[in-house]
């Protein structure tokens, strides 16, 4: 422990928030990342704890609590890291006082309405233990919670490094990347992706649409997508996007992975014009990967955010593993937005082989719409 206790007893909002099945940490990527800058600022303060949210529980519900998280933290530092089962009292500070240098973790912040409702009296009395705060969560940066906009007021408050390096990093997509530049976008719906496609394809040169959105393009197209997911309020939508000037941008898959049935997990491979009424796409197959690549292998830049398909059951995996160690090889900048497509690396390929892996999906996508989001840049970079 340094001398230099210049923080005094820091705060950190981080995101914590992780898959959690029977007690036990699904993936800890996210807190991970959390801890990356700990050291520095240990060196810096008395004591570090940190609050957090975990999922959207209804009130206090020990299904979230962060107990687990507290010893998934302990086992990345390789020491105890202090569990306190509520987020102020009048205990805080003198547990505080006799455990110097130690870390904790305060309970999930969202078993509080106040922190929901941006209270600011919650605000003051949370912050009212610590000398210093650290915004450090880019995950719940799009949200107007306490702990994201208001802690900040009442106690010297910085940008945590995380948080300034996904700025960084996403920055870099909206601020001349390099050309050509390749967006490869996933997941179930156009609904979720439409902003982010309205902001994006104007500056790209390449749009690859994968996963169950492809079908509500493709239907408006005239092909038969059988069972296959399909929005049809978004219809007209997809239309517009394909006939726009930015319309020949868009490359949608040309074979599937396609099933009768999702449950008993058969696959037999066709292309989009060989589907029946009773098809359901549920992954990309060879053509449309070769396509894809040949497509990716030219581009200098690369944000890719949702899977190909339905990937968890090995019968649908082909599309996303594919794309996955496709873009893990490129000679380009690689950023990748978080939720699924994370997970999808940590199956098929390696995080580092990537530029950048945001903690954020929701945030991220919020960010590349266009959008200012209420955490992001309210408080000075913390430098140590």
């Amino acid at each position: 422990m340094s001398t230099n206790e210049s923080l005094g007893h820091t705060l950190i909002r981080a995101d914590l928030n992780s898959p959690i099945q029977n007690k036990t940490i699904q993936d800890n990527f996210r807190i991970i990342k959390a801890l990356e800058h700990l050291k520095k600022i240990r060196e810096n303060s008395k004591t570090v704890t940190f609050t957090s949210h975990l999922g959207r529980p209804l009130g206090k519900d020990e299904n979230y609590s962060l107990k687990p998280i507290a010893e998934e933290m302990s086992e990345l530092l390789g020491e105890k890291v202090i569990f306190i089962d509520s987020i102020f009292d009048q205990h805080i500070k003198s547990n505080l006082e006799r455990n110097p240098g130690k870390v904790f973790l305060m309970e999930n912040i969202r078993f509080y309405q106040e922190e929901l409702d941006n209270d600011t009296d919650f605000a003051q009395k949370v912050t009212s233990n610590f000398n210093t705060f650290i915004l450090d969560a880019f995950g719940a940066a799009h949200r107007s919670h306490s702990s994201i906009v208001s802690f900040g007021k009442y106690i010297n408050s910085f940008q945590g490094e995380l948080m300034s390096n996904e700025i960084k990093n996403l920055q870099k997509l909206t601020n001349s990347p390099a050309q050509p530049y390749t967006v490869i976008l996933g997941g179930a719906k156009i609904s979720d992706k439409l902003q982010l496609i309205n902001n994006l394809i104007p500056h790209v040169d390449n749009l690859l649409i994968g996963g169950g959105m492809c079908f509500t393009f493709l239907k408006i197209k005239g092909y038969n997508i059988g069972k296959s997911l399909c929005e049809d309020d978004y219809l007209s939508t997809a239309e517009v996007l394909l006939e726009s000037k930015h319309g020949h941008k868009i490359h949608l898959p040309s074979d599937f992975g396609v099933t009768e049935s999702i449950e008993r997990g058969s696959r037999v491979d066709k292309n989009i014009d060989e589907f029946t009424d009773q098809d359901i796409g549920v992954d990309i197959s060879m053509s449309t990967i070769k396509e894809f690549e040949s497509i990716l292998l030219k581009s200098k830049t690369v944000f890719w955010n949702g899977p190909m398909g339905i990937f968890e059951n090995p019968n649908y995996k082909l599309g996303t593993q594919s794309i996955t160690e496709i873009v893990s090889n490129l000679n380009a900048y690689t950023v990748v937005g978080g939720g699924d497509s994370v997970s999808a690396i940590q199956m098929f390929s390696n995080l580092s082989k990537f530029n950048h892996i945001s903690t954020g999906g929701g945030a991220s996508l919020k960010y590349l719409e266009g959008n200012q989001l209420p955490g992001v840049n309210i408080y000075k970079p913390l430098i140590l």
